[in-house]
């Protein structure tokens, strides 16, 4: 008699750990959104802070006329803000692949926008409802 498992044996085995794994990553997704969603929040606290430092020292916020997508290096907040060493990084959207356009469905970036230096707007994308006050889509922040 040998000894070993069946072909049969094998498949279901390899079907259950699928259908597991299947399982898993349901239940998984929502939570890595909701953990996104929260670094959005905590990135948009930075970038108003840096803002705030920036106010303070240049007494205006940095002048972006048109609603800029921030890249992080070249956009004209990203620029201003890392020059004047208000922000060591200037945080991106944890989706963020360099394209996309300010208030696209599917955008994953951050939106800033001053156009006299006494106020500013920051647009950001939110996948959740899970943060209290606020549901999924388009979210703004001004000083």
């Amino acid at each position: 008699m040998r000894k070993g498992f069946t072909i049969i044996e094998l498949i279901v085995v390899l079907g259950i750990i699928a259908l597991l794994a299947a399982i898993s990553l349901v239940f998984l997704m929502p939570s890595s959104a909701k953990g996104r969603d929260s670094r959005r929040e905590e990135d948009i606290k930075s970038i108003q802070s840096a803002l705030s430092l920036y106010i303070n020292q240049k007494n205006v916020y940095p002048v972006c006329a048109q609603e800029t997508a921030v890249d992080g290096n070249t956009d004209c907040l990203s620029s201003l803000l890392l020059s004047e060493g208000t922000i060591k990084v200037m945080p991106l959207d944890p989706k963020y692949k360099g394209m996309g356009s300010c208030g696209g469905a599917d955008s994953f970036l951050y939106c800033y926008q001053s156009a006299d230096g006494t106020s500013y707007t920051i647009r950001y994308p939110l996948e959740t409802n899970s943060v209290q006050g606020k549901s999924a889509g388009w979210q703004s922040v001004n000083p």
